[in-house]
């Protein structure tokens, strides 16, 4: 197990890495009407239904943790010595790329374009973020290079069949290939996640018990909230799961409830 110095450092290059990130895609986001109730002559309605409250708050919340997480990495030592000054600065800079912050910071970017570009623009959400989210506490919790190449491969080798597969994606729900091999990599995760966990460390702690649950809970109430909530267009209507979910909500629950 590494020093909680170590780890702290570790947490404050993802901290600055999902910072940027966040920035960025907020500020992409802002270029969609969000208070506007008219852009490029389009009606835009009321602001709950403008298709930038999801990335809103979704980049939202990531920067604010983000923030979290780098403020408390520099209160428990996290902060890079070579940000401190002296006359080792330029050395530790150097050698800064021999450490495994940087391996952990490119493994943190990897998954997290792969999400952005590859997953959610194809796959279905609540499955491709369950993916990423379980990856993502397993993979960086304990700081181990082999549990971090794991959560990496996990997520690449669907993402990358999604993105040649389905580039361009002309016909839209016309397979589910995609989202099952997504969903296949979440379930497979779970038990290697488990054991490798109680092998290197002799138990399994609480978060990660918790995580797989958690990582599928979360994404599937935001995009339940989102679509029938605030009636937005949530990324992939046509995915494996959500494609379900609208059809009983349209067609069981609706009628039911009398709607």
């Amino acid at each position: 197990m590494q020093d909680l110095t170590t780890r702290r450092r570790q947490d404050f290059w993802t901290a600055l890495l999902l910072i940027a990130v966040s920035l960025f895609f907020l500020q992409q986001t802002s270029e969609i009407p969000f208070f506007k109730a008219d852009a490029a002559g389009v009606d835009a309605g009321q602001w709950y239904n403008s298709a930038a409250l999801v990335p809103f708050g979704i980049f939202g919340l990531l920067l604010l943790l983000s923030i979290g997480l780098l403020i408390n990495a520099i209160r428990h030592g996290g902060l890079p010595e070579s940000f401190r000054g002296g006359a080792l600065a330029w050395y530790r800079v150097v050698n800064w790329a021999a450490r495994s912050d940087v391996s952990r910071m490119v493994a943190t970017a990897l998954i997290m374009l792969a999400y952005i570009f590859a997953l959610v623009p194809r796959v279905d959400f609540t499955i491709a973020s369950a993916l990423v989210l379980l990856a993502l506490i397993y993979g960086f919790n304990a700081t181990r290079p082999r549990a971090t190449a794991i959560a990496l491969v996990a997520v690449l080798l669907p993402s990358l069949f999604s993105l040649i597969a389905f580039f361009p994606r002309a016909r839209w729900g016309a397979s589910h290939l995609d989202d099952i091999l997504v969903l296949a990599a979440f379930l497979l995760l779970i038990p290697i996640a488990l054991i490798e966990t109680r092998r290197a460390e002799g138990k399994i702690g609480q978060v990660l018990k918790l995580a797989p649950l958690l990582a599928f809970l979360f994404p599937l109430f935001l995009v339940i909230v989102m679509a029938f909530g605030f009636r937005q267009n949530i990324p992939t209507r046509t995915g494996l799961l959500f494609q379900q979910i609208e059809y009983h909500y349209y067609v069981t629950l609706k009628p039911w409830l009398g709607g």
